[in-house]
This record gives structure tokens, sequence and C-alpha cells, in this order.
């Protein structure tokens, strides 16, 4: 009885270290989302162009460890009109999230809500607008939308983008 009772103990014991062993930083293996990250959507990466009327429009794309970076910037006439701080990232628990700061704003997050090829949509039904931010990439170039609530119903703003000239596509 004590022996059955001690291998029990023991297997107790190794499951404990075991569980110790994996949630130490450094020896647990990279969250699922990291993985997503730089295995599905790092087709965001590179430096791409395009325009909005008269404004040139930019956003520049880079994978950094598990996380995609971007900077977006709008120019008209030679002077910037605006520019956002662009992130996506695993976010634990959360899990994977877009994360946008225009013009210096307080960050607002977007949860993943679609993944499916080279075409990812990610939501915030609780932001004013957009509720969503969704890019797709195809032989033409990268392309970008934000949709949510307007004055007149659903409002969608589209972002069409080519590689910019003597960036790699």
């Amino acid at each position: 009885m004590s022996r059955n009772r001690s291998s029990r103990t023991s297997a107790w014991r190794w499951l404990a270290m075991a569980g110790l062993v994996m949630s130490c930083p450094g020896l647990a293996q990279a969250p699922a989302g990291s993985a997503v990250i730089s295995r599905d959507l790092a087709w965001l990466e590179g430096h791409w162009c395009g325009r909005q009327g008269e404004a040139t429009v930019e956003e520049w794309w880079v994978l950094r460890g598990e996380a995609l970076l971007s900077l977006g910037a709008t120019m008209r006439e030679g002077h910037l009109r605006s520019f956002e701080f662009m992130r996506i990232v695993d976010r634990g628990k959360q899990g994977i999230a877009f994360i946008a700061q225009p013009n210096g704003a307080p960050p607002t997050a977007f949860a993943l809500a679609k993944l499916d090829g080279q075409s990812v949509t990610f939501s915030n039904p609780a932001h004013d607008f957009p509720q969503h931010v969704s890019y797709r990439r195809d032989a033409t170039g990268l392309h970008a939308e934000i949709a949510g609530p307007g004055k007149s119903g659903e409002q969608r703003m589209r972002f069409d983008y080519t590689a910019c000239p003597g960036a790699a596509p």
C-alpha cells in the first residue's frame, strides 16, 4: 500500500516539475499565436505604395521576432498629412491582435477574426470607426480595407498598394 502511494506521489512530483519547467520563460515553446504571425502573416512584409486621390499612401511592414510592425504615412503636395503606427502581436490569452495608433493616438486593438491564406480580418465591434481592418495580398499587390458604421450605413475605405519602386516585392 505504501509503495503504491509512493509511486503516485512520485508521479505527481514529476508532473508538477514538468509544469514548472514549461512555465519558465525561455524553456517553454513559443506560443501558437507567435507561430501564426511569423508563418501565416509574413506575406504582409514589404514597402507598399498607393494613392488616395491626390495623396500618396505608404505602409512599411517588417517581421521582427514574433511581431509584425508597421509605419503608415500619407503625403500630399510634399507634406505629411497623417501617419500611423501599427503592429500585429500575440497577446497571450487575448489572442492575436492588430493594434493601431493613428497620428500618435492611444492604441486601439482589433482581435483576429479570420485568417485564410493571404487574407486576414481583425475586428473590434466596440470601436466607433473602423470596426474591421482587413488585408489581402494577390498578384496585383496588397489591398487593405477599413469598415464600420457611417452616417448613412456601412462605410468602407479601400487602399490598394503595389511594391514601392526599388522595394523588394
